[in-house]
Parts: structure tokens; sequence; C-alpha cells
């Protein structure tokens, strides 16, 4: 049997995931409720947030969280999941302790699974040719000034202060300017692009980089725009732990991480910090594999069945096609 203290996790974020799970609400944890339940009970959270950390502290645990291509849409706009991770050493985004996700990464005989990486390969050439990325809805056009644009071009993928990936993937180590001076000089007569969340235009978050260092040496993205068809108009990416990041390894983007996110310490990125536990040396096709497919589950939330990642594509691909076009 699976339990949450988080009725919010039961009701609403693994509404799909309790298709294929028993999963049950238990209203505290310490108040007698364990000793009642089997020994075989595991113990649901949603990432590092309350009921994760809760679930933790029991015998038997699995961290839930989105999976990296979410939705058609937004979360907060009610558009329905595909996808969910599951993790019982940690969270993808933990740098500071040996998760599922680095287990598979380190130990998985990608090489001797020849149908895994086929599948990886047709998911991610669907991924390049529909623009497909954790959400689906950013219009399908570049911002203004980047477009045609001669010369290099560097971009800045900046994320929200306090962002529980940038705690916990280790990129608070760094100075909010440190990650625009590098840019800067390592990219001599560049146009360097700053991608800033949209929380901090609207002023509800503080940026994760020195905005206001940004405005004076960058030229500030402001617009909404479809993560994939901005990467491929870059040369070089600089991130902290963006999932952008990683989908700029996929268009053969070099990138550079100011922080250790998943697919940091692999190979596949030029890394400014260091994780001695991350020894091999994969391609981005295989971090893919082991990220995408092996640590994710799908379900297609318009059909109400278990599917693969082809189909969770397609049905994102055809549903923002219904969306575009009312």
């Amino acid at each position: 049997m699976f339990y949450s203290t988080s009725i919010r996790l039961i009701t609403r974020r693994a509404k799909n995931y309790k298709r294929y799970r028993p999963l049950f609400y238990v209203p505290n944890f310490a108040k007698g409720i364990v000793p009642v339940l089997d020994k075989k009970s595991i113990f649901l959270g949603w990432g590092y947030k309350k009921s994760g950390l809760e679930a933790m502290e029991m015998p038997r645990w699995l961290l839930l969280e989105d999976g990296f291509i979410r939705s058609v849409g937004l979360g907060v706009e009610g558009f329905p999941a595909f996808s969910v991770v599951e993790d019982d050493k940690g969270m993808h985004y933990d740098a500071h302790r040996v998760t599922k996700i680095e287990e598979i990464l380190n130990n998985y005989d990608f090489q001797g699974d020849p149908q895994l990486l086929s599948q990886a390969q047709e998911a991610i050439d669907l991924i390049k040719k529909y623009k497909i990325s954790k959400y689906n809805l950013s219009p399908l056009r570049l911002p203004t000034g980047i477009k045609g644009r001669r010369g290099k071009k560097v971009l800045i993928i900046a994320q929200t202060a306090g962002d529980n990936s940038l705690v916990y993937g280790r990129a608070e180590e760094f100075q909010p300017h440190q990650i625009i001076e590098s840019a800067l000089e390592e990219n001599p007569g560049a146009t360097i692009f700053v991608k800033v969340h949209p929380d901090v235009l609207t002023g509800k978050r503080r940026s994760s980089i020195d905005i206001e260092m940004a405005k004076k040496y960058c030229k500030v993205i402001t617009e909404n725009t479809n993560p994939i068809l901005l990467l491929e108009e870059v040369d070089k990416v600089y991130t902290q732990t963006s999932q952008m990041g990683f989908e700029a390894t996929l268009l053969g983007k070099e990138v550079v991480t100011f922080g250790m996110p998943f697919y940091a310490g692999w190979g596949i990125t030029q890394d400014r910090l260091t994780n001695p536990r991350r020894y091999r040396q994969l391609t981005p096709q295989e971090v893919f594999a082991g990220a995408y497919i092996l640590y994710s589950r799908y379900y297609n939330p318009y059909r109400k069945r278990e599917c693969d990642i082809i189909e969770a594509i397609e049905e994102i691909k055809l549903q923002r096609d219904k969306i575009l076009k009312s």
C-alpha cells in the first residue's frame, strides 16, 4: 500500500498515478498510525516539499515529481500531467546525495540495450521536430532581436532565486554575477542574451543571477518563447541547473553549468563544479534514455491509459495543435 500526508498529492498531483498504485491519505505519521500499517507500506511525498520530507522519515518511502515532459500547458492552468518521476533515494535535482537517477546513469548498460537507445533517439528526434519541452504552449516564434543576428550568440538561462534545483543542485555556491562575468570573458565579440524567468519580470520572484548587470552588458529576453526554438538559434548556453541546459545538449550545443544538475558530471557539459560520485562518461542520448525513459513513467490523460514516451510526445503535439488552431 502507498500512503501520503498530503491531500493535494493524492487528489491533484498524483491523480493519474493513483490509476496504477493504490494510494491512501494519512493525516499524521506521528500519531500512532505507522505501527498499524503493514511492513510493506510505502510512504509517498512530493519532491522535497513537506510531504516528501515527512515521507523520508519513514522506513520505506518514494518521492514523486513532475517528469521532464510534463504537459501541454502549465499545471497551474489546469493542464494534466503526462509524466512523473519516482525516486526512493532522493530527487534528481539533489547533488548532495546518491539518487536513483544517479545510480541509473552510473550503472545501466546502455550499449547493451539497443532497443532502449533506439527509442531514446526516436524521442529525441520528435522533440526536435515538434519543439517539445516540459511545458508546450509557449509561442513558436523567436524573441525580437535574436533571429538573423550575425556572429556568435550565447544564451544565459536565469532561474528564480531559492528554487530547489538551485539549493540542492549546488548552484548557490556561486555569486549571482559570476555566470555573467564568465560568459562575457569567455566569449569576446559574442552577443550575450539572458533569458529571464517570467516570475522575475512580473516582480513575483527574485532572479538567480544579477539582473541589473545583465541589463548593462547583455540583451535581456523578456518575451515568452518555445525553449527548443530559442536554443536552436544560439551557439552556446550557460546555465545553473535548468532543464533547458540538457535540452541544449540534445541539440548539439556547447553547455556550461554553474551547478550540478542531473545531467552534469557525465562528460556532456562543461562543469564548473565536480561530483566524484559521477564517474562515467556518457552521451546525451544515454543520459536522455536514463532520465526520460528509465527514470520516468508516462500516462496519457486524454486517452486514460499508461503510455510510453513516444505516445506522450505525439499526444502533446496533437493537443497543442488543437489549442493553437482554436
